[in-house]
C-alpha cells in the first residue's frame, strides 16, 4: 500500500513502566490523505500498542484460517474486472480483460481506484492475486504468490501450442500477447511472466518442468539489465534445447518499454520472427 510511516516521538509504556519505550508513529496515505496514528513498544512488551493518543483499543494480529484466505481471495473476484477507458501502459483495454484483471478500490473510501489485481494460481487453483498500485512502483500480495505457477501458466496451457513466451512481470506479459496480437495471426499467445523478476527464473522452472513436455520452445524476452541477462544464461543452462532469446526494440529494457514507446509492432515481430 502507499503509506509512509514516521516515529514522531518516543513515550511512556504505561503497561511495563518503561520511559521512552513506545515509539509513536504519524501514518499517511498521501493518495487519499488520510493520516492516522499506531505506536509500538520495544520495551519488556514488545507488542503494538495501538493509538498511543486516544483509547482505541491496540490491534490483534490473529493468523487467518484457510476459509478467510479463501473468502479474502473471492473477495477480489468479486471485484470489477479493470476496464480503462483508454490505453493504460500504452495497453489497450480489452488485453486486461482477457486478462481477467481485476480493478480494486481504496479500502479508505470504497470509491477511489487503488490497484490492479493479478491472480496467481498453482496447479489450476486459485492461490493469490498480486496487486499493483496505480500511484507507486510498488506491490502487496493477497493470498500466496510465491511457490506457485508462473503468472499466465493456466492461461499458457489452456491456448496450446508449442511455444511458451517468457517475460519478467505481470504489465510485460500482457505487453507482449497485445505486441503479438498485432504483429500476428492469432487472437491470444501463452505468455507466462515469472513470479519474481529474473532472480526467480530457476525456481520457477522447476516448479513447472513436469508439465513442460508440450513446448518445443521457451522463448525468452527478458529486460535489457544485468538481472536479465544472468536469468537468460540460467535458462539456457537448464533447458539448452528449448531455449530462445530475442531482442527488444532498441532503446526498450522490456515488452511494456517499447510498446510505451511506440514500438509494439516490432516487439511483436521480434517475438514471433525467433530463430529456432
Amino acid at each position: 500500500m502507499s503509506v509512509t510511516s514516521t516515529c514522531v516521538e518516543k513515550i511512556e509504556c504505561k503497561d511495563c513502566g518503561s520511559s521512552d519505550s513506545v515509539q509513536a508513529y504519524l501514518n499517511i496515505d498521501s493518495q487519499l490523505g488520510v493520516e492516522w496514528y499506531t505506536s509500538f513498544c520495544h520495551g519488556a512488551c514488545w507488542a503494538n500498542k495501538g493509538d498511543p493518543y486516544t483509547d482505541a483499543p491496540a490491534p490483534v494480529v490473529v493468523p487467518k484460517t484457510e476459509a478467510e484466505l479463501l473468502e479474502e481471495l473471492n473477495v477480489i473476484l468479486s471485484c470489477k474486472l479493470f476496464r480503462p477507458k483508454k490505453p493504460y501502459r500504452g495497453i489497450p483495454p480489452e488485453f486486461y480483460l482477457s486478462w481477467g484483471c481485476r480493478l480494486l478500490l481504496s479500502e479508505f473510501d470504497g470509491r477511489t481506484p487503488y490497484a490492479i489485481g493479478f491472480a496467481y494460481s498453482d496447479h489450476g487453483k486459485l492461490t493469490g492475486w498480486k496487486c499493483r498500485p496505480f500511484k507507486k512502483k510498488d506491490f502487496y500480495a493477497l493470498g500466496r504468490t510465491s511457490g506457485v505457477d508462473p503468472f499466465g501458466w493456466t492461461r499458457a496451457i489452456k491456448l496450446g501450442g508449442d511455444t511458451l513466451w517468457v517475460v519478467e512481470g505481470e504489465y510485460d506479459a500482457i505487453a507482449l500477447d497485445y505486441c503479438m496480437v498485432l504483429a500476428g495471426n492469432k487472437k491470444m499467445y501463452p505468455v507466462i511472466s515469472l513470479t519474481q523478476g529474473g532472480g526467480s527464473i530457476e525456481k520457477n522452472f522447476k516448479h513447472i518442468e513436469s508439465r513442460m513436455a508440450s513446448y518445443k520452445h521457451v522463448v525468452l524476452v527478458l529486460d535489457n539489465d544485468k538481472v536479465g541477462l544472468l536469468a537468460e544464461e540460467t535458462a539456457k543452462e537448464m533447458w539448452p534445447n528449448k531455449i530462445i532469446l530475442v531482442s527488444k526494440p532498441e532503446g526498450s529494457k522490456d515488452a511494456n518499454d517499447a510498446v510505451k514507446a511506440g514500438h509494439a509492432i516490432q516487439m511483436g515481430m521480434l517475438a514471433l520472427n525467433y530463430k529456432k
